[in-house]
């Protein structure tokens, strides 16, 4: 097992009513998970996590995500 560090933004908060957005949550998941499988274990719609930074960087669903990452998961980008 691995430890990663979640971090809501926008929508998607509403999904984990305990959820802290200054502190994030801590999810301990199995190794060799995909970022696709951790928000299906969070209980987050894929088509509303869209935008996935890990560390920072930007990542695609299909990444492996490894211990003490941070990943940030956004709404998909919108405005005019």
């Amino acid at each position: 097992m691995i430890k990663v560090k979640v971090k809501l933004f926008a929508t998607l908060r509403k999904y984990l009513p305990d959820y802290d957005p200054t502190r994030g949550i801590d999810v301990e998941v199995k190794e060799g998970i995909t970022i696709h499988e951790l928000i299906e274990i969070l209980g987050l719609p894929q088509d509303e996590a869209r935008v996935i930074f890990v560390n920072g960087v930007s990542k695609k669903k299909t990444e492996i995500l490894n211990k003490l990452e941070e990943i940030s998961i956004f709404t998909p980008v919108s405005g005019g």
